[in-house]
């Protein structure tokens, strides 16, 4: 998996600086945790990453290839946002597939992989669900499955323990922490 290089990134929206000048290496490999108050350009600084929000300038690379205007489906990156952004009329299988049915893989290679990607997130069973019958931690394993399923190169995760409770988020994090160095991925945390 290759390395994550900012080199002078800022974005702003209007007036105001989310970040300014931001130069930064995630290491092949490394989990990297942006930590700081509410507004301080974590989000934003993962969005672009992700290809979200283009910079106003500054460069973006993932490995030796320049991101920094590459739209995000071309970026070999899975994203798991705040609010795990499920498809409520579809089903936990569906929801995991739905990347890789945009890729128009094989069905069988669809299957294959999904499968996988529930047995890595210990949802095997509950593929027939809805995500209204998941509990939150539930929910929250089906969208880091729907990342992981797509064999990204770097893994982005925007506060996706945000909606549980304290118990589970700690059990949660365990988890993420142990999945990314499982799956020897490049990973960045906000």
């Amino acid at each position: 998996m290759p390395e994550v290089r900012l080199l002078e990134v800022t974005k702003r929206y209007g007036k105001v600086t989310a970040v300014d000048s931001l130069t930064l290496t995630i290491e092949d490999r490394e989990m990297l945790t942006f930590l700081g108050p509410s507004g301080c350009g974590k989000t934003t600084t993962l969005r672009c990453i992700a290809g979200f929000v283009i910079p106003d300038a500054g460069q973006i690379f993932i490995g030796d290839q320049d991101v920094t205007r590459t739209p995000p489906e071309k970026r070999d990156i899975g994203f798991v946002f705040q609010n795990y952004a499920l498809w409520p009329h579809m089903t936990v299988y569906q929801n995991i597939a739905f990347g890789l049915r945009l890729r128009k893989l094989p069905k069988q290679e669809i299957k294959n992989r999904v499968h996988e990607a529930l047995n890595l997130v210990r949802l095997t069973g509950l593929e027939d669900r809805y995500p209204r019958q998941l509990s939150g931690g539930q929910q929250q394993r089906v969208a880091l499955a729907r990342a992981l399923v797509l064999h990204p190169c770097v893994l982005l995760l925007d506060e996706p323990l945000s909606n549980l409770d304290a118990k589970l988020r700690e059990e949660m994090r365990f988890e993420i922490r142990e999945l990314q160095r499982q799956l020897k991925i490049t990973a960045v945390y906000v």
